[in-house]
């Protein structure tokens, strides 16, 4: 019988929990498939927790903080897509929900996930229910049903079948489970990472996560395993000038966490200890003296010996582009426009917040504008836009034409909130245009899909659907205003048919022979076509 679990422990069942979740992550990307062929949930939350592992491969297995804190620190830098920035929300507010000590048991494991549902809902905005977050409220309402559990095999039964009643809820409460006919894929996902742990728990300690398929190689290149995301160590001792440490201390420690990680501040009387990494040592010593005398200081620089850093000698500059991009023929356009720094991702390969973080990084510039270009990458946009030594705005493009349409207007001589109107009104305007394949029959609230129909979206809404290309695209057409319309320009995907683009251009020539039409290569995957109309 387990009654506590360790640092060595909670190791093992972590891993375990990720190696059980690999073992599904087709089924669970299947689940994502609606009815596009953009099922990266599975991916999405294997990446997060592999992420998790690499930093707990290099904590210190006796101490139960430290694994904890690298399995938050790794998750949230490993974190893809929506469901990889939630679940590595899960994972912080289960290890800030740890009271202290050397082991967990079951009533402090309990504590712990409701501390995790309460962080996993105020990090979303917009919280849906139906979803991931449905498994962490269960959790959290029934909890008093386990008031009394002292074992951790019955503490993981329970959860099971708690999360079990919660998936299995989920399109009662979500309409496009519903009629997809599927249950939720994050939460699914959620149910395999505790069924590994409890794999771990009663016994089954062989872990290998090594043992990747190719396929699993080849949809994780971006994966950034880095070992220092702050460069510096840093320690300051301040005495206060108000003689109460104490009052500084939510201020002070709100200002680090913007700085750094690793923070630790500690307020005793007259005087504020701090701990924090950060690359920027001197920015919190100036804030730092604001509340008071320096009593001593220590900095160490943290870079590995073997690590060769290649200095950049260039004049840092006023203001560059970051943007994420599917194919080779979208990255070269979007360069041609200004962007800086192209991160690779889109459906099914959603980059992760340190792919992102590490593109701002590199952009080196005073101010940052970046574009997720699908809804999808957004949360890890926004994650990555945080504790970075530039101003970070992340422009919220749901697709490649938005951000394109944007990028026409751009002119680095401009002032920075120029530049941002300049971007919002242009998206505003752009009609952008994605045409896939369907690759299952489903139902898209009342209207009957089937396999292998063309399906026009005008953003996130299907607007038409025929096995025809061309039927399909003049009703698409017929539900835009196109008086204003000048230009049509179609990015080819890499899977396209020249039959296809043909039928387009013959379309546009008979019905809008006005509008002058232009034919880019995108080489994006499963979306044949992208149309912008301006």
């Amino acid at each position: 019988m387990v009654k506590e679990i360790d640092g060595k422990m909670f190791k093992i069942a972590f891993k375990k929990a990720t190696e059980n979740l690999m073992r599904h992550k087709g089924e669970i990307n299947a689940l994502n498939v609606f009815p596009v062929p953009d099922g990266d949930t599975g991916s999405n939350m294997v990446a997060t927790m592999l992420e998790g592992c690499n930093y707990i491969d290099r904590a210190n297995e006796e101490d139960l903080m430290d694994v904890l804190k690298a399995a938050k620190d790794g998750t949230l830098m490993g974190a893809r897509g929506n469901s990889g920035v939630i679940l590595s929300q899960i994972i912080r507010g289960f290890v800030e929900g740890f009271p202290g000590g050397k082991v967990i048991t079951p009533q402090t494991f309990i504590e712990m996930l409701k501390k995790a549902k309460d962080v996993a809902y105020s990090a979303v905005m917009k919280p849906v229910e139906g979803t991931i977050l449905t498994v962490m409220r269960f959790i959290y309402e029934r909890s008093h049903e386990v008031s009394d559990v002292e074992s951790f095999e019955e503490l993981m039964d329970w959860i099971l079948k708690v999360v079990d009643d919660a998936v299995r809820i989920t399109p009662k409460l979500l309409k496009k489970l519903r009629d997809a006919g599927v249950v939720d894929a994050g939460a699914k996902g959620l149910y395999y990472l505790f069924e590994g742990m409890k794999k771990a728990i009663d016994g089954d300690t062989e872990i290998s996560l090594d043992e990747l398929s190719q396929e699993d190689i080849d949809e994780l290149p971006e994966i950034a395993f880095e070992d220092i995301n702050y460069q510096y160590c840093t320690e300051y001792i301040i005495r206060v000038k108000s003689g109460n440490a104490m009052e500084h201390y939510p201020e002070v420690r709100e200002f680090l966490e913007n700085m750094g990680d690793s923070v630790v501040v500690v307020a005793q009387d007259d005087v504020l200890k701090i701990h924090v990494h950060t690359n920027s040592p001197g920015i919190v010593l100036e804030e730092l003296l604001k509340k008071g005398e320096l009593l001593k200081s220590k900095i160490d620089n943290m870079k590995i010996q073997h690590e060769h850093v290649v200095m950049d000698t260039k004049e840092r500059k006023k203001v560059a582009i970051v943007a994420v991009s599917s194919g080779e023929g979208l990255s070269k356009i979007m360069r041609s426009l200004g962007v800086d720094e192209i991160v690779k991702g889109g459906q099914t390969m959603n980059p992760s917040t340190a792919d992102i973080r590490k593109a701002i990084e590199k952009a080196n510039a005073e101010t940052v504008f970046v574009f997720p270009n699908n809804p999808n990458i957004m949360l890890a946009a926004q994650q990555a836009a945080q504790d970075v030594d530039s101003e970070v705005h992340v422009i919220p493009t749901t697709t490649f034409q938005e951000c394109i349409a944007a990028l026409v207007n751009y002119s680095p001589e401009m002032e920075i909130e120029e530049i941002k109107k300049a971007f919002e009104d242009a998206i505003k305007n752009v009609v952008p245009l994605s045409i896939t394949l369907a690759v299952r029959n489903a139902k898209v609230g009342r209207t009957k899909i089937k396999s292998g129909e063309y399906l026009i979206f005008l953003r996130k809404n299907l607007v038409s659907h025929s096995f025809d290309i061309t039927q399909a695209l003049e009703k698409a057409l017929d539900k835009v205003d196109m008086e204003d319309k000048e230009v049509m320009s179609v990015f080819t995907g890499k899977d396209h048919k020249k039959e296809d683009l043909k039928k387009i251009e013959n379309l546009i020539s008979e019905k809008f022979p006005d509008i002058e039409l232009e034919v880019y290569e995108g080489g994006q995957p499963h979306y044949p076509f992208l149309i912008s109309l301006e």
